[in-house]
């Protein structure tokens, strides 16, 4: 009797962690965007890696902008000036634009890279990473750090270089 409870509580047990890895990367997404749009925007932080981000933004730009080339924008991410627009732009607020549906995130401006959220589809890599992808190439790239998601990187459309 005794080993028959045992092996329901182990069969519990799996089930359990099983169903954990497959639903929390859509739980976690539930609460970013809940956050985002309710502008908790330290909840919303919670769930990013704003360093990772900032470096993996910053090493796609330098990795189209080698040498002399680039023009003004080659210049201005040569001279630093070009890492202080990223450090800006990959921000709380930032991220709130990217999974919230506020109406200015809506808003058409020019020059603007639209990563929406909702406009991204789920794609497993491996069970502690998974990311949400668009047609256009964008990507969001997160990866499980102890028992949480954290976004870790924003791979740009190829287009907007």
């Amino acid at each position: 009797m005794r080993k028959r409870w045992i092996l329901v509580l182990l069969v519990v047990a799996v089930l359990g962690a099983g169903g954990w890895l497959w639903g929390s990367p859509y739980y976690t997404l539930w609460q970013m965007k809940r956050a985002a749009e309710a502008r908790d925007i330290d909840a919303l932080a919670s769930h990013v890696d704003f360093d990772a981000v900032r470096g993996s933004v910053k090493n796609q730009i330098a990795a189209h902008l080698p040498g002399e080339g680039g023009g003004v924008l080659g210049a201005l991410v040569r001279s630093g000036i070009g890492d202080t627009v990223v450090d800006a732009a990959v921000s709380p607020e930032g991220m709130r634009f990217i999974f919230a549906a506020a109406p200015l995130a809506e808003t058409e401006r020019p020059g603007t890279i639209k990563l929406k959220a909702n406009e991204m589809r789920y794609h497993r890599i491996s069970l502690n990473r998974f990311e949400l992808t668009r047609s256009d190439g964008a990507a969001l790239q997160f990866r499980m750090r102890g028992m949480a998601w954290k976004l870790e990187a924003i791979q740009l459309p190829p287009d907007v270089f």
